[in-house]
């Protein structure tokens, strides 16, 4: 998947007011709760079939921080 795709479908999964790009700090988002999070780890598995655990998401900050948990071999 191209990683500008990316950045447009988690703005979308996640309901975001505005663009992301791979050095936003997701945690520090206005709308980022538990509930984001969720939405997040659903986001993952539909597009990557697997699974981000509670500790991957205490892990991640940046958008980029996802993309290497997720496997940068799968980004274009």
């Amino acid at each position: 998947m191209e990683i500008e795709k990316f950045l447009k479908l988690l703005v979308e999964e996640l309901e975001l007011e505005s663009p992301l790009t791979v050095t936003t700090n997701l945690k520090e988002l206005e709308e980022w709760d538990s509930m984001v999070a969720m939405m997040l780890i659903g986001a993952v598995s539909n597009e990557f079939d697997m699974t981000l655990s509670a500790k991957d998401i205490e892990e991640i900050t940046t958008v980029q921080s996802l993309i290497n948990k997720i496997g940068v071999e799968k980004f274009s």
